[in-house]
């Protein structure tokens, strides 16, 4: 991840890509994305298992749409 001053300044780097456009977020909401259920649980010893229930797939399926374009 790499993080920047602002959008222009992301924009005028040397690796910037168009079609990752609606990934340029705050840092505090890429902090809030992080700090969702997926993220919170992976140090649980049944995480796998944990992804497969529905509580898993709920926070998946929130942290897909909280990565929508």
């Amino acid at each position: 991840m790499n993080l920047f001053r602002s959008e222009e300044h992301a924009r005028s780097w040397t690796g910037y890509d168009e079609t990752m456009a609606s990934m340029l977020k705050p840092v505090a909401e890429w902090a809030r994305i992080f700090s969702g259920p997926i993220f919170r649980n992976r140090s649980r010893p049944d995480y796998i298992t944990w992804l497969l229930s529905d509580e898993g797939r709920a926070g998946f399926a929130q942290l897909r749409a909280e990565l929508a374009p």
